[in-house]
């Protein structure tokens, strides 16, 4: 059982906050500037595939199956994936002790971890807005 969420539903709402908050942050901006792909998170407990696709004009999102194979897929609790955006779970430290596997080009996504504050603000903003704020971890 989730220590965090209640649903998918609630990890996908969440994480589309972040990103559309994360959005129109200029350093982040400019930092994902060249981050044209499509990622597949799956999440468990509760278990949601979450797919972001950044390769167009307009950024896509959606649960479930992407539409085209991913170029990177992240694996991870949906508990670990809170700590994580909260600033709390060293993304090196998940992946050496396997509570985070990347697949595909997942270096291209290790570029962000330098923005991994201003991303943290994002979420934690997006949580307070969905009403989750007694899970922000301080």
């Amino acid at each position: 059982m989730s220590e965090f969420w209640n649903s998918g539903e609630e990890v996908f709402m969440a994480m589309m906050s972040m990103y559309a908050k994360a959005a129109m942050d200029p350093v982040i901006i400019k930092k994902s500037a060249d981050m044209k792909f499509l990622t597949l998170y799956e999440f468990t407990d509760p278990d949601v595939k979450i797919w972001i696709d950044s390769r167009g004009e307009i950024p896509g999102a959606g649960m479930g199956d992407p539409p085209d194979a991913p170029d990177i897929t992240v694996s991870i609790a949906a508990d670990d994936a809170h700590r994580n955006w909260s600033g709390k779970l060293n993304l090196m430290l998940a992946i050496a002790r396997n509570r985070m596997r990347l697949g595909g080009k997942a270096t291209k996504m290790l570029k962000m971890a330098t923005a991994a504050k201003r991303m943290t603000a994002a979420y934690n903003e997006g949580l307070r807005e969905m009403g989750k704020a007694d899970i922000i971890l301080e």
